[in-house]
């Protein structure tokens, strides 16, 4: 039984040394293939076509986009023919549901259940405590959500008005679609240590600043 995409959204990256195009593109075609892959791969051609014609009007004078990056940043697979399953409404089923934010709701409360792993989906978001560390569009958070009985350790804000963000639950997800689970896990885990390590330059500067204070005492 063939395939169709639903709500595909795509992120693209050109690749060309210090170029800034990253963009968002939906596929509003209606796409539909044998296998999932056969749909996966018509949809970043559609996709690479559309961003070709994006990145030219900006830097076709400059580069070409050659070998970008493109990933999908939401959407599903779903049978042609096939019945919807139960609890499914409006795109959101038992391993993901959508919400929107407007600039300053906060999307991760601290201290609250950490249930669910966070995925910009457009607009962008940040801990409150950090505001220089900015999630876009394909990027992750929360991740507390990957021990069981764990609380969360920041406020997170949304940082732009219509912010939409994907809450997974991971143990569904992964049993419906085990590569998605494998890509946030990923995800969530660098960001994990990118916060370990904007930590470590903090304390470094602390550190030299006290020792400069009690050089001068």
């Amino acid at each position: 039984m063939p395939y169709k995409l639903k709500n595909g959204i795509y992120s693209v990256r050109c690749r060309y040394p210090r170029c800034s195009f990253h963009t968002q593109l939906e596929v509003s075609q209606n796409i539909a293939g044998m296998t999932q892959k056969d749909v996966e791969d018509e949809a970043k051609k559609i996709v690479r076509d559309m961003a070709m014609i994006k990145h030219d009007a900006i830097h076709a004078t400059r580069h070409a986009l050659r070998n970008p990056e493109i990933r999908k940043v939401s959407g599903s697979y779903e049978l042609i023919g096939a019945q919807p399953a139960p609890g499914i409404a409006n795109g959101e089923d038992g391993a993901v549901r959508y919400r929107d934010f407007e600039k300053g709701e906060i999307i991760l409360k601290k201290g609250e259940d950490a249930s669910a792993v966070c995925e910009v989906i457009t607009g962008h978001a940040y801990p409150a405590r950090n505001k220089n560390h900015r999630y876009n569009a394909g990027d992750c958070f929360g991740a507390a959500a990957l021990v069981a009985g764990q609380t969360r350790t920041a406020d997170i804000m949304a940082g732009a008005n219509s912010t939409r963000v994907a809450f997974y639950n991971i143990i569904e997800l992964s049993k419906q679609n085990p590569k998605k689970a494998r890509q946030l896990f990923n995800q969530v885990m660098e960001d994990t240590f990118k916060v370990i390590r904007d930590l470590e330059v903090s304390i470094d500067k602390l550190e030299q600043h006290i020792e400069k204070e009690v050089v001068r005492g």
